[in-house]
């Protein structure tokens, strides 16, 4: 699955790929305006390297509702459970960092 940032807001693709998370943008974004973006659609945050997003729990769960096939609640977990033992998790496990990339 992965989040698409755009001007106007965000989107969740392929949520039912619980085997690869990402962030994609392919305007011009600059990093404010990743930023403001993301604040203003609980899209989550920019990380201050500038490669990473910490993506809300919630958000992914709330833009994958309706789209997914019945068990997809218990693969998320498994990806979930998976992010913590990276610690690509927040310290309270309520987001979740993924890679930042720029398409073309």
């Amino acid at each position: 699955m992965y989040l698409e940032i755009a001007d106007d807001g965000v989107s969740l693709h392929q949520p039912e790929r619980v085997n690869d998370l990402y962030a994609s943008y392919k305007q011009r974004l600059t990093p404010a305006r990743l930023h403001e973006v993301m604040a203003e659609h609980a899209g989550g945050e920019l990380l201050p390297d500038g490669n990473h997003v910490m993506i809300p729990v919630e958000t992914l769960r709330r833009l994958a509702a309706g789209r997914v096939p019945e068990g997809w609640e218990s693969d998320f977990e498994g990806m979930l459970s998976y992010a913590r033992s990276k610690d690509w998790m927040n310290d309270d496990g309520t987001a979740v960092r993924a890679h930042l990339e720029r398409e073309m």
